[in-house]
């Protein structure tokens, strides 16, 4: 219901401007109005990727990923190896990345969308993988260094039944790797890190 929402008001939105972007592609037969032009302005600025874009070309590219991960606190951790390609999608305003790789001995393949959002002044995350209905959407913005992204979100938690918080840090380092490190919520109000990568760019 959500996305049919989406949908209709996006149609409205582009009824309303397609007359001012057939106008500007046009030569200027008349002056635009003050109202036409505050809406034009409107719509450049949040429709149009900027400065905040940049930080998603960080992701770009095709990255060897090592992985550990907890299934409780004070488990030795489990490690296995993937792979992520990441790559700019609608002219800079998302990335996309695509990872391959094996969880408790299975293939484990997800897809991400990362970018940010002018409307909400911050990044957003969102996740889908092959060993799960849920998505898993995560938001949240960079640290003044402008390297580390955090972000937090809820997400499902099949032994409950219910939802748990979640905590997404990403961290890219000078070597030119990055590390992903993953916390979720416990009931007594601590935080649990259950997953951790470090990606390093594949050789050519």
């Amino acid at each position: 219901m959500k996305s049919v929402r989406f949908l209709l008001a996006a149609v409205m939105v582009i009824g309303l401007l397609a007359p001012l972007w057939a106008l500007q592609q046009k030569a200027p037969a008349k002056e635009m109005s003050a109202q036409e032009k505050q809406m034009m302005e409107m719509m450049q600025k949040y429709t149009m990727p900027g400065k905040h874009h940049e930080f998603l070309k960080k992701y770009v590219g095709n990255w060897d990923v090592e992985v550990k991960s907890w299934a409780k606190p004070g488990d030795e951790p489990m490690m296995s190896k993937g792979t992520i390609k990441a790559q700019l999608i609608f002219e800079g305003r998302f990335v996309r990345s695509h990872f391959e790789g094996d969880m408790m001995n299975m293939k484990f393949v997800g897809m991400e969308i990362i970018g940010y959002d002018l409307f909400q002044n911050k990044y957003v995350s969102f996740w889908i993988d092959n060993m799960t209905t849920a998505f898993m959407t995560t938001s949240g913005t960079l640290d003044a260094s402008g390297m580390v992204l955090t972000e937090t979100g809820m997400s499902a938690n099949p032994m409950t039944g219910g939802m748990q918080k979640t905590k997404e840090v990403t961290t890219f380092m000078p070597d030119g790797k990055y590390k992903f490190e993953m916390y979720m919520g416990m009931p007594d109000g601590t935080e649990f890190k259950n997953m951790e990568f470090v990606a390093g760019k594949k050789m050519m």
